[in-house]
């Protein structure tokens, strides 16, 4: 990543913090199961009606709240719930790490040698089903997530298309982690699953920098998609974005689906 880019980032995200204030955000843990999650709750929020909700997942940094910060800044009026769950697959064994969760060291120990994906795939199920149950969202979620985030976004897609509305997938990478060929879903979702991958633009002078390396796994990551009965859109380059989660633009087009449908 470039200086302008680090600079740009910083900057973004420095501005989200200030504008979102911790009370925003709450923290809780799966009813049944290990998982901890961070929720925000939109403006206007009652009981007498169902929310859409977007779940997010960071890149290999693992900050949570901040990731989820980007979201509720973009939000503004919009009616979405966000869900910030504490996966374990957004990255490698290197930032696996304690000290970028909020899971008690005696339940951190327990997942030790166990399937990632397995954990998450029932752990994000558990919140959805709370989140459902306990504020109203509607059956179905949306769900984004960039750069390492991808690895846990694309797994969740592939071998779950029925939980989600949408999937806005952004600059990810993708490796084919948690996937082998009975892992993919041949529930009927799966065709009509709108799928849009997001990225920014290629910064001038810059071809054959970090950008490539994410569309060339993006790349497999659709080819794999269509080659299992999925239908996703063309890769789709949003102006003016800076290389992170480019939450306006995912918001944006979760507004476009629901509208659509």
């Amino acid at each position: 990543m470039t200086r302008s880019r680090i600079l740009a980032w910083a900057g973004f995200l420095v501005a989200a913090l200030a504008a979102a204030a911790p009370r925003d955000i709450e923290t809780r843990q799966a009813s049944t199961h290990p998982m901890r999650y961070h929720l925000s709750l939109p403006a206007g929020w009652s009981s007498t009606r169902e929310w859409p909700v977007l779940v997010v997942i960071p890149d290999a940094g693992r900050d949570f709240v901040a990731n989820l910060t980007w979201f509720i800044t973009a939000r503004g009026n919009r009616p979405y719930i966000l869900v910030a769950p504490e996966v374990l697959t957004c990255g490698g064994a290197g930032s696996r790490v304690l000290d970028h969760y909020t899971y008690s060291k005696a339940v951190w120990d327990s997942l030790q040698g166990d399937d990632d994906f397995a954990f998450d795939d029932d752990g994000v199920a558990a919140v959805l089903a709370d989140v459902r149950r306990q504020f109203r969202s509607e059956s179905t979620a949306f769900l984004t997530g960039w750069e390492a985030g991808g690895h846990t976004v694309w797994a969740l897609t592939f071998r779950h298309p029925e939980r989600w509305r949408g999937v806005a997938p952004v600059c990810t990478n993708y490796q084919r982690r948690g996937l082998d060929p009975a892992s993919f879903s041949k529930a009927p979702a799966r065709a009509k699953l709108p799928i849009q991958v997001l990225r920014e633009p290629t910064p001038a002078g810059e071809a054959a920098g970090p950008l490539t390396f994410f569309e060339q796994q993006t790349a497999q990551a659709l080819a794999d998609a269509r080659a299992h009965g999925f239908s996703p859109n063309p890769v789709h380059v949003v102006p003016g974005a800076v290389h992170g989660p480019i939450a306006p633009a995912v918001l944006a087009w979760c507004d476009s689906v629901r509208t659509r449908h």
